[in-house]
């Protein structure tokens, strides 16, 4: 489907955007900086967005549909082998995206950083995803007893935004697979049932690249 002018300047504006703010964070990024990288004039600008909140909004909107669909994906396919092995392959393709794009980086900025978006509805998108696998891996009888999803969702999402943190604060992007690899090697054991965790491959899949969603 071929984009009109007025889509390809706001996805150039949001873009643009995530660029900034992935650099400078929230509070330092300006919209003249985000205006020149865009190469979009001020009334351009103002054309569409009337704030810097509205392009938060924005960037969140996008981390909000990724998630969204890896949901529906989970809930209209076949059922996976393993529900928990779905899980660590939701976190890797979400760490591929990443480190592809600078609107997603934005997103996660704008949810640790204090200001307007460190909020719940900023972590819905990924709660519910997770929350959503490990319902279904309890179903299946793949968790111990003792994990209750919600509660191990948010556990979980809280360790992959410190990895996140941590990868940012050492300028370890690169690693970051490898980071949430080990993750899963340390809190994996706790979750899964035996019989279920000898089987989890905790590293990315080789298909990623195909599979990741879109």
């Amino acid at each position: 489907m071929v984009q009109d002018r007025g889509e390809q300047t706001v996805q150039r504006i949001v873009e643009a955007a995530g660029i900034v703010i992935d650099r400078e964070g929230y509070a330092g990024a300006t919209i003249p900086a985000i205006q020149r990288l865009a190469n979009v004039s001020r009334s351009g600008f103002y054309h569409h967005f009337a704030s810097k909140e509205d392009l938060g909004d924005a960037i969140l909107a996008r981390q909000h549909a990724y998630f969204h669909q890896v949901s529906e994906q989970m809930a209209a396919g076949p059922a996976p082998e393993l529900w928990l092995q779905a899980l660590v392959d939701i976190s890797h393709h979400y760490t591929a995206g990443l480190l592809e794009d600078p609107v997603l980086r934005a997103a996660v900025r704008l949810s640790i950083e204090p200001g307007p978006y460190q909020t719940a509805e900023s972590y819905a998108g990924s709660l519910g995803a997770v929350t959503g696998a490990l319902e279904s891996a309890r179903e299946a009888d793949e968790i111990q007893d003792h994990v209750e999803p919600v509660e191990a969702a948010r556990t979980l999402v809280g360790c992959y935004s410190g990895v996140q943190m941590l990868s940012l604060a050492l300028a370890e992007r690169d690693a970051l697979h490898q980071q949430v690899s080990a993750m899963w090697a340390l809190v994996m054991p706790g979750i899964a049932r035996p019989d279920a965790f000898t089987r989890l491959r905790l590293g990315p899949p080789r298909s990623m690249g195909t599979a990741r969603p879109r």
